[in-house]
């Protein structure tokens, strides 16, 4: 994917940057002009590092005094100035609300390489959730057993105490949902995932109770030739104070975020395309309660 990236700290702070950019390069000014004029009319010393992280939401704290010099050097009319206002007043940066859990502190190492700290953080403050799995089911659903065994299974890499502290971080992650900003969370996975060995009753009762909940809904997907989804799972996930769109795709070493509207109108679509084929939630519990009794037969 050619815009994929790191993903940035803050959302709410990306979203602030790429606006001050879009107003500095209209103005046709550098990064250096910039430096000096905000010395030179608002006694203000910064310099092009500390401009560029703005710009590329990799400040973890904007100065309000900063952005608003920065508006004015930027001649930034009434509206553009009380879109990046609205922005600043969400906070969107963890760090700012509450401390990272101690889980994800204690395993920095192990969440690092697929940038999953990342993805947590992002996940806590969207609006709404659209969750596909093609092998699996979605890890806010995953029962402890179901967890360890594929973890253990997908990271032959770990030894048995990191698998058990990765396995804390989801289930801490479960807990932790109703604090989140979501109000909409679609899960759509494929049948095939509910077949699977690991799939007990037990983790089948898990996933039927999921279906209950007023803000989720899940739906399962049958096999139906060739479709988006098998080229691997993905997350879709919008944030209303910026009003846009991110999709997220996790690897075995490595993520891939992007932001930009035509790679998102990629995934969209394909969610979109694949949940009219799935079963209705109705039909969903059904196969799922069915599951059950053939597995206790």
């Amino acid at each position: 994917m050619p815009d994929a990236r790191k993903a940035p700290w803050s959302f709410t702070h990306s979203e602030v940057g790429s606006r001050l950019e879009e107003l500095r390069e209209r103005r046709d000014l550098t990064q250096r002009a910039v430096v000096d004029l905000l010395l030179q009319h608002h006694d203000i010393r910064t310099n092009i590092s500390t401009l560029s992280n703005i710009e590329n939401g990799k400040k973890k704290g904007l100065p309000r005094e900063l952005v608003e010099a920065l508006l004015d050097v930027y001649g930034a009319e009434p509206q553009a100035r009380q879109h990046v206002h609205d922005l600043l007043s969400v906070d969107t940066t963890p760090a700012g609300r509450t401390r990272r859990p101690a889980s994800w502190r204690r395993n920095a190492t192990l969440l690092g390489p697929t940038q999953f700290e990342s993805y947590l953080r992002m996940e806590r403050r969207a609006s709404s959730i659209d969750n596909y799995e093609r092998d699996l089911l979605p890890g806010l659903f995953q029962t402890e057993k179901y967890a360890h065994a594929v973890i253990t299974g997908m990271r032959p890499d770990l030894n048995p105490g990191q698998v058990r502290e990765l396995v804390d971080v989801r289930m801490e992650r479960q807990r932790q949902v109703d604090e989140w900003a979501v109000e909409s969370l679609r899960a759509l996975i494929d049948l095939e995932a509910v077949n699977a060995v690991a799939c007990d009753p037990t983790q089948i009762r898990r996933l039927l109770q999921e279906c209950e909940k007023p803000k989720q809904t899940v739906r399962l997907l049958p096999k139906f030739g060739f479709h988006p989804g098998m080229a691997g799972p993905f997350v879709v996930m919008y944030f209303p104070e910026a009003a846009r769109e991110v999709a997220w795709a996790e690897a075995m070493t490595h993520s891939v975020y992007v932001d930009t509207e035509a790679s998102v109108r990629l995934y969209t679509e394909a969610f979109t395309a694949m949940w009219e084929r799935a079963l209705t939630p109705t039909e969903t519990r059904i196969c799922l309660e069915n599951k059950i009794k053939e597995l206790q037969q």
